[in-house]
């Protein structure tokens, strides 16, 4: 499975070539580097704000995002300092499309700074990225680039959220699926196809743990849905998923079912639907590993997996900066330091 944060970053460079955004997108980097390579400019935009223009980087499209939202930010200091300094600035035209770029791509530079954080779980994934989905199917600005992102973002993405896909892959489902402050985003109409893609790979993989337990077949089991009416609290963090999501709750009409592990999910399913956790999803499962004998081992592997590759990529760039010719007298080892490093914020607490 590629790396979700790298993979976003590309749906959003591919889709930020449109034309709609390229021509006000190079006369924004025009404007910040006629600013920026003028020390006095730069000088003065400090005193008159308290803050300079930032410069993108290729390789960081939140750094693009973070370009237009300091422009907006300093839009009139900016233009009074311009036109001190006899430089050009944007066009009123201009300076409103790069306001509806920032309203539109905003859940998007909130969800990818999620995604890539060291602490962010695998089961948060498919939430963000439906999240997202459920924003450009509802944006009133920018409708144009809000076409293109959802092309793009369902292309990107087919692997995780479209069943039917070859290059489909069921883990960040299934890790959804077993996070108990998330679950109720598998539990709409929408989302039937991708909770039973979930439901199978989570009982295949206890079927591995436990192999006495037998695989679920979803021919036996006959349910009905009863729909809650308002989305549950635990949608709220996802706001724009949760104004078009209307919960359903399953009961299973089937008495004489023996299956314990589908006995287990169903009880884990109800119990979620019930109550509110202040638990993160490691302690919710290590406190009932009594209660759900053949899901708890899987669901603590799922929900302990990270978001994406980031973290891994800032312990090889950490170990380059620590092994530099610059700190070659060091005595203590390279793993010694680069763990120091890493967890600098809790040994200082």
């Amino acid at each position: 499975m590629p790396c979700l944060a790298h993979t976003l970053q590309v749906t959003l460079k591919d889709a930020m070539k449109h034309t709609s955004v390229h021509s006000v997108m190079k006369k924004a980097r025009k404007l910040v580097h006629g600013v920026r390579k003028s020390s006095a400019a730069n000088e003065e935009l400090i005193k008159r704000c308290g803050k300079t223009l930032i410069w993108d980087c290729s390789t960081r499209w939140n750094s693009t995002f973070d370009m237009m939202k300091r422009l907006l930010e300093t839009r009139t200091e900016l233009n009074q300092l311009l036109e001190n300094f006899g430089m050009d600035t944007l066009l009123t035209s201009d300076w409103a499309k790069l306001a509806k770029l920032v309203k539109v791509l905003e859940p998007f530079a909130v969800h990818t700074d999620q995604l890539q954080s060291d602490s962010q779980s695998l089961s948060q994934v498919v939430p963000c990225l439906l999240n997202l989905e459920a924003h450009l199917l509802m944006t009133a600005v920018g409708k144009q680039l809000a076409q293109v992102l959802l092309k793009s973002l369902r292309e990107g993405f087919a692997g995780i959220l479209s069943p039917d896909s070859i290059q489909f892959d069921a883990t960040p489902a299934g890790a959804c699926l077993m996070d108990p402050s998330v679950l109720l985003v598998l539990q709409s109409p929408d989302t039937v196809p991708l909770k039973r893609a979930a439901q199978s790979f989570v009982q295949n993989l206890a079927a591995q743990y436990h192999p006495a337990a037998s695989q679920y077949d979803g021919a036996t089991a006959r349910a009905t849905q009863t729909p809650t009416g308002a989305p549950l609290a635990v949608l709220q963090k996802y706001s724009f998923l949760a104004s078009r999501t209307e919960v359903y709750v399953s009961y299973t009409n089937q008495p004489s079912l023996t299956d314990s592990l589908l006995i287990e999910m169903e009880k884990y399913f109800c119990e979620v639907k019930q109550g509110v956790f202040n638990e993160t999803p490691l302690q919710f499962w290590r406190s009932r590993e009594a209660v759900y004998p053949k899901l708890a081992p899987v669901a603590l592997d799922l929900v302990s997996a990270p978001a994406s590759q980031a973290f891994v990529e800032r312990i090889l760039s950490l170990c380059g900066l620590l092994s530099s010719g610059l700190r070659n007298r060091t005595t203590t080892s390279l793993e010694q330091r680069v763990s120091l490093k890493i967890n600098k914020k809790l040994l200082l607490d």
